[in-house]
C-alpha cells in the first residue's frame, strides 16, 4: 500500500475520533454541507509533521445565501483577501438564507472534511462571528462544549443557562453600546453569566460603537490571544482537574475608527444582522 494512501486512511480515521469524541449537536439536527472559504497560512506545509491552529468565521446574515462570494465583502474574509497574514488555517462558511447557524448539523461534516484535506490541530480550533455569527458563536459553542479552544463573539447574545455549559472556554466577548440592531444588554447578560462562574471572560464594551465591529478582525491582538488557548474538555470527571484561570473584566474601552467596506450598509435592511 502506497504511504500517501495510508496517510489518507490515517487522517479519516483521526478525524472519525474527533467527531466522535467532540461532537455534542443535537442528533435530531439535519446533517448538510455548508460551502466555505479556506485560507492557509504562508508557512502551511502538508509534507511537515507539525499541525495548524484553525479559526472558523461565521459572517453576519447579509451575506448568507448560496454565492460564496459574498462572504468576502467583510469581516475576516476581507482582509485576507486584502493582503492580511495569519499563522492560522482559517475557514469562512456560508450560511443558507433564512437559516441561523445552529439550524443545521453542518460543522461536524465541515470538521471531518477539513481533517482530511489538512494537518489540522484538533485541540486549537478558534470560532468568531459578527451580529448573526455573533449569535452562532455563542450557540455552537454551547452545541460543541467540548471542541473549541477559545471564542470571540461580537455584537451577539445567547441564553444566560448557556454558561453552566461553556465557562470552561476563554472568551472575548465585543459589543458596541450604540448598537440599535442587537442591544448591548445582550452580551451583558452573557457576560455576567460567565462571571458568575469565575470563568475567563474578557469584555470590551465599545462605548462609541455600534452594530459594524467588522474593522476589529484585522486587529491581530484578538488571534495572538487565541493563541494563548489550547482546549480544554469539560465534564463531571474532569471538573476538578482543570486548570484555573484567572477572570478578566473589561468595562470600557474606546473604539478603533470606523472602516467602511464596498456593498456593506449597518441599516436593517442590508446590515450584517
Amino acid at each position: 500500500m502506497k504511504i500517501s494512501t495510508l496517510r489518507t486512511f490515517f487522517l479519516i480515521a483521526i478525524a472519525l475520533v474527533f467527531h466522535l469524541s467532540s461532537s455534542a449537536a443535537d442528533p435530531e439536527l439535519k446533517k448538510v454541507h455548508y460551502n466555505y472559504l479556506t485560507y492557509l497560512p504562508e508557512n502551511y506545509d502538508s509534507t511537515q509533521a507539525n499541525l495548524y491552529p484553525v479559526i472558523i468565521y461565521l459572517h453576519g446574515r447579509s451575506v448568507s445565501g448560496t454565492d460564496l462570494n459574498r462572504v468576502r465583502r467583510y469581516g475576516l474574509p476581507y482582509f485576507l483577501d486584502h493582503g492580511k497574514k495569519m499563522d492560522f488555517i482559517v475557514v469562512a462558511p456560508q450560511c443558507p438564507w433564512g437559516k441561523r447557524w445552529s439550524s443545521e448539523n453542518w460543522l461536524d461534516s465541515m470538521m471531518v472534511e477539513l481533517n482530511t484535506k489538512y494537518r489540522i490541530d484538533n485541540d486549537r480550533i478558534y470560532l468568531t462571528g459578527m451580529s448573526l455569527g455573533g449569535f452562532g458563536t455563542w450557540e455552537l459553542a454551547n452545541m460543541y462544549p467540548n471542541r473549541f479552544a477559545a471564542i470571540a463573539p461580537m455584537c451577539g447574545g445567547g441564553n444566560t443557562s448557556w454558561a453552566d455549559n461553556i465557562y470552561h472556554i476563554p472568551t472575548w466577548v465585543f459589543h458596541g453600546v450604540q448598537d440599535r440592531l442587537v442591544p448591548v444588554l445582550r452580551s451583558d447578560q452573557m457576560v455576567k453569566a460567565l462571571e458568575a462562574h469565575h470563568a475567563l471572560v474578557k469584555y470590551d464594551r465599545l462605548t462609541k460603537k455600534g452594530h459594524d465591529l467588522s474593522r476589529l478582525f484585522d486587529d491581530n491582538e484578538i488571534y495572538s490571544w487565541f493563541a494563548q488557548f489550547t482546549r480544554r474538555p469539560l465534564n463531571e470527571e474532569d471538573e476538578k482537574s482543570l486548570k484555573p484561570l484567572e477572570p478578566i473584566w473589561v468595562t470600557e474601552v474606546e473604539p478603533l475608527d470606523k472602516i467602511t467596506h464596498p456593498d456593506f450598509t449597518e441599516t436593517p435592511e442590508g446590515g450584517v444582522f
